[in-house]
């Protein structure tokens, strides 16, 4: 079996033996897995989490073909198309207990903790594997991650039915939080505020004010559609919040999902969000509830994540992928493997 290595600095297709088919398990023939943000700072030697270490054996978004089912695994059959969520929490601590187990401390995530779906095929539990008939492999290795990621800050914005939205960067998931906006909430006004001339083209068909430039957004963004109820921030730049906090109207609520070893800079004073009663949260990854939530818009024709995949290269090219990722040509989105 093939599968992908990822030490700091390379990037290695290699063979191995598949993994055991334990009790609950189901091996999963991959047909698609995207390469992630993250996965790339994986490459740059990022500080691993903990109970990980090099190497590593990444791809936490996978779309597939159920192969075979362990002992005790209910609810798949050999052949249903899948998409796989990428955490395996505990299931019995205080945050799994109350609802939020994207929290857990103790979870797994695949491609960390756990050989991941960059690989001919993976095994994962088969309570947090999801069934997605009909769907393009390529377009629903995106679910996972950059859609289910999306949808759960869609779910924290907490967005009036009428209510002004913006997104700071339009890349794999800023760009799913605006389509999923639209779909959950016809009625808003959404801006977003990209990098390239590119990205803003590719908005124009939603219906998306895009500003180009974090520089001077907010007051750009104010004097087109007001004062925002929500900004969603997964730019990551540093300067983003305090962009973001001069964008929200009274009682706003900022999303931040970005993944930046940076201290905050809100841009203002404690005064300043106490009067104006705003809310800072993080977006950390999802539920599977979330991703479920993703799938059946996906599956009933809602949401089209074609558009979202830039490039889709053999899994024999990994590493020329994880360059391409690094240096971000303009117009790039999400490339997805296919091995």
């Amino acid at each position: 079996m093939r599968y992908v290595e990822v030490t700091p600095g390379a990037v290695d297709v290699c063979e191995g033996p598949p993994a055991a088919l334990g009790e609950g398990l189901a091996r999963v023939r991959v047909r698609a897995c995207g390469i992630c943000g993250s996965d790339a700072h994986l490459v740059r030697g990022m500080r691993l989490p903990r109970g990980v270490t090099y190497p590593v054996r990444p791809g936490h978004e996978v779309a597939g073909e159920v192969l075979e089912v362990g002992p005790g695994a209910h609810g798949l059959t050999p052949g249903l198309e899948v998409v796989l969520h990428l955490l395996d929490p505990c299931g019995h601590c205080r945050q799994c207990l109350a609802g939020h187990e994207q929290q857990c401390r103790d979870a797994r995530v695949l491609g960390l903790h756990t050989a991941g779906g960059m690989a001919d095929e993976v095994v994962w539990p088969a309570h947090r594997i999801v069934p997605a008939p009909g769907l393009d492999p390529a377009a629903a290795a995106l679910l996972p991650d950059a859609v289910a990621t999306a949808y759960h800050a869609v779910r924290l914005a907490e967005l009036p039915a009428r209510g002004r939205l913006c997104v700071l960067g339009a890349g794999g998931v800023g760009t799913h939080v605006l389509e999923l906006a639209r779909v959950l909430h016809p009625h808003l006004q959404v801006a977003a505020v990209v990098r390239s001339e590119e990205s803003a083209h590719r908005l124009e068909p939603m219906g998306v004010l895009a500003v180009r430039g974090l520089q001077g957004a907010a007051e750009r963004v104010r004097g087109e559609i007001g004062r925002c109820d929500a900004v969603v921030d997964f730019s990551g730049a540093a300067s983003g919040p305090a962009e973001a906090v001069r964008m929200l109207d009274v009682g706003g609520q900022l999303v931040l999902g970005s993944v930046v070893d940076e201290p905050i800079d809100l841009g203002t004073t404690i005064t300043g969000i106490t009067t104006r009663s705003l809310k800072v949260l993080g977006c950390y990854t999802s539920t599977l509830e979330d991703l479920r939530e993703s799938v059946a818009l996906a599956v009933a024709g809602r949401l089209d994540l074609t558009g979202t995949v830039s490039r889709r290269l053999p899994l024999a090219e990994a590493a020329a992928a994880f360059r391409m990722l690094d240096e971000r040509p303009p117009g790039l989105v999400r490339l997805v493997l296919e091995p």
